[in-house]
């Protein structure tokens, strides 16, 4: 067997060396996309702490704080108008409002009905919350004005209607069961016995026959 040379040597380390080196920049590429998914993630719990962080104990704050987190955000760079509306959907059935209903209880939070900003404003108004993605919109079908828009919070899903016609599921009464199981009889059928001779007889004294 021939011993391979010292330049088949070098060309074998080289070719392994390079495989090696495509390997290790796959898994670093890799490792890079994993750790933007992670940072991505991160970044949504941090606009979720802001959210959430108003109806925190103290002891949930801590933990918070220990997880890097910095509780001292608050609320309070939003404006008053974005701040009733998200109060108003915190406190709504499953924290989902027509965009209509939201800006009518906002106008009819207000003592002073003048003191209401009209709807193109409060909308206007409202975008912070929509940027910081602490309110989710779902667009109206098309055809429909802006007011028929869903607005709920960030992390409920939006429920659909629940199905119409459901049918009440009747119990069946000791009367009813027990007249389930009787048999109906039948009643004879009646019929009339006519004489013999007596068809004809009718027949001859027709009066509506046409005389000929």
């Amino acid at each position: 067997m021939e011993t391979p040379s010292i330049v088949d040597t070098l060309i074998q380390n080289i070719t392994t060396d390079q495989e090696l080196l495509k390997d290790a920049d796959a898994k670093i590429t890799q490792a890079k996309e994993e750790k933007a998914t992670v940072a991505d993630r991160l970044k949504g719990y941090r606009k979720e702490a802001e959210v959430f962080l108003k109806y925190a104990n103290e002891e949930q704050k801590k933990q918070i704080e220990a997880l890097g987190f910095d509780t001292s955000e608050t609320k309070g760079s939003l404006n008053d108008v974005a701040t009733r509306a998200f109060n108003i959907i915190m406190d709504a059935r499953d924290h989902t409002l027509t965009n209509d209903e939201l800006y009518t209880i906002y106008a009819g939070s207000h003592k002073n009905p003048k003191e209401a900003l009209n709807y193109t404003a409060f909308n206007i108004k409202c975008r912070p919350l929509f940027n910081s993605q602490r309110l989710l919109r779902k667009k109206a079908a098309e055809g429909l004005t802006s007011r028929e828009d869903i607005i709920s919070l960030n992390g409920t899903p939006i429920k659909k209607e629940d199905a119409k016609g459901e049918t009440e599921e009747v119990k069946e009464t000791p009367e009813i069961k027990d007249d389930a199981k009787q048999v109906k009889k039948k009643e004879p059928v009646k019929t009339i016995a006519l004489k013999k001779g007596t068809l004809a007889k009718d027949k001859n004294n027709d009066t509506t026959a046409t005389k000929k």
